[in-house]
C-alpha cells in the first residue's frame, strides 16, 4: 500500500489532481457553514457556564452524606418501613384510575395491558395517534451488557443489538442493550409494526442527544471528574426514544371515541426468521410482505364480488339496500331471485380459486386469509388482514382502565437531589395509597451478571451494570428487572424528614410492594428458587405506591433499602483508593472532543505526541461508499452518526479557507484506515474534521470501571418468599 501511495505525506494531498480541488474547497466551505451553524444553535449549556454541570451523578458522595445526615438508627428506619409497608399492604382496594386527583384533564395516554396477540402475555397501547417521525412512549434508559453470557435464561428474550444504543459497539468485543418500557414490554406484529428505536440519524454532531437521538454522557457536554464515586454506577445511555414510522398502523378510528390502539415495535424480519427456522414458533410466521400481498388480493376479490358477499350477510334493511345497489352496479338482476344457499356456494367456489391462487403464489399469504365466512369482519376493519389477525389491538379506555395499567403517571427530569443526575417526576397529582407505577419484572439469577472471562482478563468490573437497576435481597441469589417506564429514574430517599408536614422534597414519598394487578402470577411466589431461576415466563409484577399525597412536577423518591446503604457507604471508603489509582480521566476526552477546530495527528506523529493511552480516534463510516479508485481506496461520504468504527489518521492536507465569512483558519481532509472487524478494513480519504471523533478504547469506559459501584435494591424482608432464600 505505501509503496502505491507514498504520494501520500504529511501536509500534502498530492493524490487528489488539481481539478477536483475546487469542488472540494466548495464542499468544504458547505461544511464548514453547516457545523458552525448546528453548533451555533445547539451549543452545550454547560460551555457557557451552567451551575448544573454535574448532571447525572447518580451517587454523588457529599448529596447522599447530607442526605443521611439527619437520618434515624438502622433500626428505627427499618421499623417506619415496616410500619408504611403494614399500611399500604393490608387493603387491596387501590387502583391508580379511580383515585386521580381532578387534576389530570388528558388522562392516561399510555397503558400496559394483555395483548391482543394470543399467549404473548403484556402489551403497550397508546390514546394517541402520532404522526411520522415522532416519539413514541416516554424517554427511557438504555442498559449495556458487556460480553455477555445469559445463555438460555429468560433475560436472554430481551436484550436488543448492541448498535441500537449509539456507540455502544466500541465499548467491547461484543455488546448488548436492554430498552425497557417499549423496548421490552411491547410486542412485536410484522403486519402492523408502527415504530423503532431512534438512533437520532438526522444529527450531524458527535454528541449524542443532539439531533433528537440518544445521550451518553462523556460524549456529551457533561464529563464524569475522576474523583466522583458515582462514576460507572450508572447507564450513560438515556433519553433513548422510539419513532414512528408508519402513523397509520397507530391511527384511531374516527368512529371511536375514546380508543386506543396497540403499539407494535419493530423487532426487524431476523428476529422472527431465525426463531421461525429454530422451531421457536408453532405454525408458519407471515412477514410484512405476505399481509400486503393478502390485502391487495382480498381487495380485488371484494371489489369484484360485493353482491356476492353481500347477499351472504343479509341481517338487516340497510345490508338489503346495499345488496340492492350492488345488483344494479353490477347490471346482473338475475341473481337476485338466486336462494342464498346456491349464493353461498358460488361464493365459496370463487374463495377457493383465491386461496388456490394465494397458497401456488406463497403458502403464508393464503395463510393470513380469512375463512370466507369472515370476510365481513375483515371488511370491517378496512380490509386489513393485519388487523384482522388481532382485532382486539383496539380497544376502549374504559377496557383499558379496567383491565390495564397506566403506565405515564411519571415522566425523566433533572432531580431535585443536589447531583442526583435524573430523576423521575409525577405527571400528576396522586394521592397517598394510589398507584404511582406498575411494573412487570424479569426474573434471572445473580450468576449471569457476572462479567465473560474475556472481559475479567482486561481488569474491569466483576459485575454488569445491570445488577445497580435489579431489585434483589441480601438472602436469595434472585434478581428482578423492572421493565415498565420510568421506572429506573426514581432514586433513593431519606427515610426520615425534617420537617413535620413529612413533606420534604428529599424524603421517600413512594414504597414497593407485591402487585395488586390480576395479571400478578402471586402463585410464583411459592415456588423454589431453583424453579424460578430456570423459570421461561415472566408473570411477577411490583406495584409502587404512594406513600403520602404526591403534587404534579414533584419527585418520586424510594427507600433502597439499608443493606444497599451500606454497600455505598463501603464502597465511598474504597473510592478515594480506587480514583488514585491510575484511573483515566474521562475530561480529557471531553476536552478532545469539543475542540472541533483542532488539527488532528497522524499515527506518525503521535510517536512523538500520543494521545492519552484510554482513548481512540473513531470514524463515521458507511461500508457502503463508493470505490475512488481500482487500487480499493474508498472516497469519503456523510453517513448517519450510528455508523462508526476504530480508525487511525494516516495523512492530512490544509486547505485555506479564504472565501469562508465564518471561519479564517485551515481547513482540513484526512486520509485513514478504519478497522471494521477482525477481517475487514478500509483505507479512505477525504474524511472531514466533522468525521473522526474520539471515544474510550474497549474495556476502558466508565461503565466497566473496575471500582465502579455495583448493588441491587433491596426489597423489603416481608416481600421475599422464604422458599427463595438462600439455605
Amino acid at each position: 500500500f505505501e509503496q502505491k501511495h507514498r504520494n501520500w505525506k504529511i501536509g500534502t494531498l498530492d493524490a487528489i489532481d488539481s481539478s477536483r480541488r475546487g469542488s472540494l474547497c466548495k464542499r468544504i466551505q458547505n461544511m464548514i457553514f453547516s457545523r458552525y451553524l448546528f453548533l451555533a444553535l445547539f451549543i452545550p449549556a454547560s460551555t457557557l457556564g451552567s451551575p448544573e454541570a454535574d448532571l447525572f451523578h447518580r451517587h454523588n458522595q457529599s448529596a447522599y452524606l447530607a442526605l443521611r445526615s439527619s437520618s434515624v438508627s438502622s433500626q428505627n428506619e427499618a421499623q417506619n418501613r415496616q410500619r408504611r409497608r403494614r399500611k399500604f399492604t393490608r387493603n387491596k382496594s387501590y387502583n391508580e384510575a379511580k383515585n386521580r386527583l381532578p387534576d389530570d384533564p388528558r388522562g392516561c395516554t399510555l397503558y400496559g395491558a394483555p395483548s391482543s396477540i394470543p399467549d404473548s402475555g403484556l402489551g403497550m397501547y397508546t390514546t394517541v395517534s402520532p404522526s411520522n417521525d415522532e416519539a413514541i412512549g416516554l424517554p427511557e434508559i438504555g442498559i449495556s451488557l458487556i460480553d455477555p453470557s445469559i445463555g438460555r435464561a429468560l433475560l436472554a428474550n430481551y436484550p436488543w443489538s448492541g448498535e441500537q444504543l449509539v456507540g455502544n459497539t466500541l465499548e467491547a468485543k461484543k455488546t448488548e442493550g436492554l430498552i425497557p418500557s417499549l423496548g421490552m414490554l411491547a410486542n412485536s406484529h410484522l403486519g402492523l409494526k408502527s415504530c423503532k428505536i431512534d438512533l437520532g440519524k438526522g444529527g450531524s454532531s458527535i454528541f449524542k442527544g443532539f439531533g433528537g437521538g440518544q445521550s451518553r454522557m462523556h460524549w456529551g457536554p457533561i464529563p464524569w471528574e475522576v474523583d466522583e464515586p458515582g462514576r460507572g454506577a450508572s447507564s450513560e445511555y438515556y433519553n433513548v426514544y422510539f419513532q414512528v414510522t408508519d402513523a397509520k398502523k397507530l391511527k384511531i378510528p374516527d368512529g371511536m371515541s375514546n380508543g386506543a390502539t396497540e403499539i407494535f415495535v419493530d423487532y426487524g424480519e431476523e428476529w422472527f426468521a431465525w426463531r421461525e427456522r429454530n422451531g421457536a414458533f408453532s405454525g408458519m410466521i407471515p412477514f410484512e410482505k405476505h399481509f400486503i400481498r393478502a390485502d391487495a388480493m382480498i381487495k380485488r376479490f371484494v371489489e369484484e364480488n360485493e353482491y356476492l358477499i353481500l347477499a351472504n350477510i343479509l341481517e338487516n334493511e340497510r345490508d338489503q339496500q346495499r345488496l340492492e345497489k350492488s345488483l344494479q352496479q353490477k347490471e346482473n338482476q338475475l341473481l337476485s331471485p338466486m336462494k342464498k344457499d346456491d349464493l353461498k356456494a358460488l361464493l365459496n367456489n370463487k374463495y377457493q380459486l383465491l386461496l388456490d391462487e394465494s397458497t401456488k403464489e406463497d403458502p403464508k399469504i393464503a395463510y393470513v386469509l380469512p375463512p370466507v365466512d369472515q370476510i365481513h369482519n375483515l371488511i370491517d376493519v378496512g380490509l386489513s388482514t393485519a388487523r384482522y389477525s388481532v382485532p382486539n389491538s383496539l380497544q376502549s379506555t374504559s377496557w383499558l382502565d379496567a383491565h390495564g395499567f397506566c403506565m405515564d403517571n411519571m415522566r425523566m427530569g433533572r432531580s431535585t437531589i443536589p447531583q442526583a443526575g435524573m430523576g423521575a417526576f409525577a405527571v400528576r397529582s396522586m394521592p397517598e395509597g394510589s398507584i404511582v407505577a406498575t411494573t412487570p419484572v424479569v426474573t434471572l439469577y445473580q450468576d449471569l451478571l457476572k462479567v465473560a472471562k474475556e472481559s475479567k482478563n482486561r481488569d474491569v468490573n466483576d459485575l454488569q451494570l445491570l445488577i445497580n437497576y435489579c431489585f434483589g435481597h441480601p438472602n436469595t441469589t434472585l434478581l428482578m428487572f423492572p421493565y415498565s417506564s420510568t421506572i429506573h429514574f426514581i432514586n433513593h430517599g431519606a427515610t426520615n424528614t425534617n420537617d413535620q408536614a413529612g413533606n420534604d422534597s428529599t424524603s421517600t414519598n413512594a414504597m414497593l410492594r407485591w402487585s395488586h394487578s390480576e395479571y400478578h402470577a402471586s402463585e410464583l411466589l411459592e415456588k423454589s428458587l431453583q424453579e424460578m431461576q430456570e423459570l421461561q415466563k415472566t408473570g411477577l409484577m411490583i406495584d409502587i405506591v404512594a406513600t403520602r399525597n404526591i403534587s404534579i412536577g414533584e419527585e418520586i423518591l424510594i427507600d433502597y433499602g439499608n443493606d444497599w446503604v451500606e454497600k455505598w457507604d463501603e464502597h465511598l471508603v474504597h473510592w478515594e483508593e480506587c480514583s488514585n489509582d491510575n484511573v483515566p480521566s474521562p475530561s480529557a476526552l471531553m476536552r478532545l472532543n469539543n475542540d472541533q477546530s483542532s488539527i488532528l495527528r497522524t499515527r506518525s506523529e503521535q510517536n512523538s505526541m500520543p494521545y492519552p493511552s484510554h482513548v481512540q480516534t473513531v470514524c463515521y463510516f458507511s461500508k457502503h461508499h463508493d470505490y475512488d479508485d481500482s487500487e480499493g481506496i474508498l472516497r469519503w461520504q456523510f453517513t448517519t452518526t450510528t455508523e462508526m468504527y476504530p480508525c487511525s489518521i494516516l495523512a492530512r492536507e490544509s486547505f485555506r479557507n479564504d472565501q469562508s465569512q465564518l471561519d479564517k483558519s485551515d481547513t482540513h481532509l484526512y486520509m485513514v484506515h478504519v478497522i471494521i472487524d477482525d477481517s475487514t478494513d478500509a483505507y479512505v480519504v477525504n474524511v472531514p474534521r466533522y468525521g473522526i471523533f474520539f471515544a474510550e478504547k474497549a474495556y476502558q469506559s466508565n461503565q466497566l470501571l473496575k471500582c465502579g459501584f455495583r448493588r441491587f435494591i433491596s426489597l423489603a424482608d416481608d416481600m421475599v418468599p422464604e422458599s427463595w432464600k438462600k439455605q
